[in-house]
């Protein structure tokens, strides 16, 4: 487990290649779950004051994750590289899922006690990071630059979030 973490860090510090992830489907699966239960739980307790249901906290997490899979097997298919699908997929929910647990932590512990324009600050940082990561694991999956990477994982994350927000009716 903590190998497993320290590659996923190490991505996050965008100091590995995600050629390196793990593509057997049981690893796959068990990210995937455990980045969907995370980021339900993160936005359950986040979402808590704004009186959000559990189905629609669900629903959108579930499409917008399963709307990214769809774009990046798109992607994938475009540049002729499928095979990387997987381990992409995998780097990138990965990643998302450490973020994700580090944010919860971070907005629980700290957030709610600070200044509305800190929050937002740091929420902004955040982002900025996972778009970094998301386009770096992209550069190096699709053989792209950097920059065209962040472009598309921009691109993706606000395809993939619309799909989750017209599924809730939002």
């Amino acid at each position: 487990m903590k190998v497993v973490l320290q590659m996923f860090w190490r991505i996050c510090l965008l100091r590995q290649s995600p050629a390196h992830v793990p593509s057997e489907s049981w690893f796959v699966t068990a990210v995937v779950i455990a980045n969907l239960l995370t980021s339900v739980l993160v936005s359950s307790l986040i979402a808590s004051e704004a009186n959000e249901s559990l189905i629609s906290i669900s629903t959108l997490v579930l499409v917008n994750q399963a709307a990214y899979a769809g774009l990046l097997w798109l992607a994938t298919y475009l540049r002729e590289v499928p095979d990387r699908f997987t381990t992409t997929l995998t780097a990138i929910f990965g990643c998302d899922l450490i973020i994700t647990a580090l944010y919860g932590l971070v907005d629980v512990a700290i957030l709610s006690s600070l200044d509305d324009r800190f929050q937002l600050a740091v929420q902004l940082g955040y982002g900025f990071w996972g778009l970094a990561i998301s386009g770096y694991i992209l550069s190096k999956s699709l053989n792209v630059q950097l920059g065209i990477g962040v472009l598309l994982a921009l691109g993706i994350s606000m395809l993939s979030g619309a799909a989750g927000y017209t599924a809730i009716g939002a």
